[in-house]
């Protein structure tokens, strides 16, 4: 029997996201909120280029919440405002709606996260015997379930360093690109990733992820940012990049024990072809990629590529493809470590399916 879903959000990935649950033979879309007037009552199936699907659009969450839902899909930003997010969440879980989510990544290892965010969920889980998980960063799955995954034919680990790498020149988000990443700076600019303990905020917790996975206790954070520029001008999604300003931006943080990195987190970020020559890059011919390399006895690497330069379904796939482990797992806030092993089912329909059921 399929499980009920109601769906959060028609943004860039939020509309991937949908566009996933309506193909999915196992999943019934049920509800759909949105946040902009102009989306409201709207059919789902129009906002992400589908056949109407004769679900709704609304903003009101008390409709959403009468339905009962099996799990609420939730692909808002909350980047700024976790808490007010979370609290659009907290009454679906004591309804005993399971929630899965790439928002709020001060979640993605539940032990270390904020009391005042974990423990209203921890509260709200324990009222209806229901279900939250975060999918993670980067995308989730590739730096925390893919690094754990790879770990298996390790030896000696020395350290585990998580990377993404490649063109971002057609995103369009100009404040995040100019003033968080720093690109179309001057040299020595210090972008709010830096000045604002944005990595920290955002990557800490992946770090966290796989150093309880490695059973070691990490004694201190490491950050490093850097530049590098182009001789002209380079034209992209948020506007001009200008000569000699940041191209691209390279930047660890580096999780230590024992006075080494036991855990990295790696970006070389481009907005303009050929910049950065220096640094990483994707191997083949993908302009961007996720990469784990285990550096130790044996050292090796595993990586993803991306066809063209997204990895918004690689973002999006893994909170769809992980509803129905979250809905059978026990009631809590889940990480990585704690819930069951998921992937798509999601076959072509000239492949005959064994059974009906799911896990």
């Amino acid at each position: 029997m399929a499980l009920k879903v109601i769906h959060c959000g028609t943004g860039n990935m939020g509309r991937i996201g949908l566009q996933r649950i309506i193909a999915d033979p196992d999943l019934e879309l049920v509800g759909h909120y949105v946040w902009s007037e102009h989306k409201v009552g709207v059919d789902s199936g129009t906002l992400c280029r589908q056949p109407p699907t004769g679900v709704i659009t609304t903003n009101n969450w008390d409709e959403l919440l009468a339905l009962d839902a099996d799990c609420l899909a939730y692909f808002g930003d909350a980047i700024g405002h976790e808490e007010e997010s979370i609290r659009e969440l907290i009454p679906f879980l004591q309804r005993g709606t399971n929630v899965v989510s790439l928002s709020a990544f001060a979640l993605a290892h539940p032990s270390s996260a904020p009391a005042e965010l974990r423990e209203p969920i921890e509260a709200a889980c324990a009222a209806g015997n229901s279900t939250m998980y975060f999918t993670g960063i980067d995308p989730g799955w590739a730096t925390t379930d893919l690094a754990v995954a790879a770990l298996a034919p390790a030896g000696r680990v020395d350290c585990v360093r998580v990377l993404e790498l490649g063109w971002w020149g057609d995103y369009t988000a100009e404040f995040v690109c100019r003033e968080y990443f720093g690109f179309g700076k001057p040299p020595g600019f210090s972008p709010i990733l830096v000045t604002g303990g944005f990595i920290e905020k955002m990557w800490k917790p992946t770090l966290e992820q796989i150093a309880e996975a490695l059973g070691v206790e990490i004694e201190d954070w490491e950050v490093s940012y850097e530049t590098d520029s182009l001789d002209h001008d380079t034209e992209t999604g948020f506007g001009t990049v200008e000569a000699g300003t940041a191209s691209v931006v390279r930047f660890e943080l580096r999780a230590m024990a024992g006075g080494q990195p036991i855990a990295v987190v790696e970006h070389v970020d481009a907005v303009a072809r050929g910049a950065g020559t220096q640094w990483k890059a994707p191997y083949g011919p993908y302009e961007l990629s996720h990469r784990v390399e285990i550096e130790g006895d044996p050292s090796f690497s595993v990586e993803i590529g991306y066809p063209g330069w997204s990895a918004g379904p690689a973002t999006v796939l893994p909170v769809v493809n992980s509803i129905h482990a979250v809905c059978a797992a026990p009631a809590g806030l889940l990480g990585p470590l704690d819930l069951p092993r998921y992937w798509s089912r999601n076959v072509r329909p000239s492949a005959k399916r064994i059974s009906s059921g799911v896990r």
